[in-house]
């Protein structure tokens, strides 16, 4: 992601801004003085974004007063220049545009007492380890991982928590007494995973959920006297067995 600040007195929404400005690093941010009037900017910022590609856009000023009810932040396609969309950028906006090289964003900011800082986030669809690439690495991660059969298998001598798993996962319980055994958070396990849990010794374990968890029916806690397989429903933790 790349940030940038583009530092004015003000922004008219009519002047072009075609000059190259100044660059600087300021706190990981890449700061731009537009010193003279200025209202519009070319999408590329420069060629401080990655050249060619699309980009996602998050916009916020940040003014010394609040923004006035006609001060507004607009894409502009182009050419031929059109509005595509138009909004007050004001702090507490979650908007998100999406900016093609060849726009222009226009602003209109009334001027302030010191300046009008515009911070402009910056999020490449395109490229090499840009959104568009991570999210197709993601989807191809996700597909190889839920077509690979995944089991483990563990003992457990005592009480205590079993850990979150995919796949599936056998633990064995071996004691004496009859030791609560808590189940992890149940948003942490997938719901195509599946536990089995068996008991061995002369003890009855009894499985618990996590706090803000719940065993499907109601119940408060599951005793294990022979075997059961536990899974996520998307609700509550569901049993099979006895």
């Amino acid at each position: 992601m790349d940030k940038i600040r583009l530092r004015a007195r003000a922004f008219d929404g009519t002047t072009v801004y075609e000059a190259t400005p100044t660059f600087r690093q300021v706190d990981g941010w890449i700061e731009i003085l537009l010193e003279a009037p200025v209202g519009i900017v070319p999408a590329s910022l420069w060629g401080k974004v990655p050249g060619g590609d699309p980009y996602l856009l998050h916009v916020n000023a940040l003014t010394t007063v609040p923004l006035a009810p006609g001060d507004f932040f607009e894409l502009q396609s182009g050419p031929p220049v059109q509005p595509r969309v138009q909004y007050r950028p004001t702090p507490d906006n979650t908007r998100l545009v999406l900016v093609r090289p060849t726009d222009r964003l226009r602003f209109l900011v009334a001027p302030q007492n010191l300046e009008v800082v515009v911070e402009l986030l910056v999020e490449s669809i395109g490229g090499t380890n840009e959104l568009g690439s991570r999210l197709f690495e993601w989807a191809q991660a996700t597909a190889a991982a839920s077509t690979t059969t995944r089991a483990t298998s563990l003992e457990m001598t005592g009480p205590g928590g079993i850990p979150a798993w995919t796949g599936q996962l056998h633990i064995v319980h071996d004691s004496a007494n009859a030791d609560a055994v808590t189940l992890p958070t149940r948003g942490l396990v997938p719901l195509d995973a599946m536990l089995t849990f068996t008991r061995a010794g002369a003890g009855t374990p009894v499985l618990t959920a996590n706090a803000g968890d719940e065993l499907a029916g109601g119940l408060a806690n599951f005793p294990v006297t022979r075997s059961v397989c536990v899974m996520n429903n998307g609700d509550a933790w569901a049993f099979v067995g006895v």
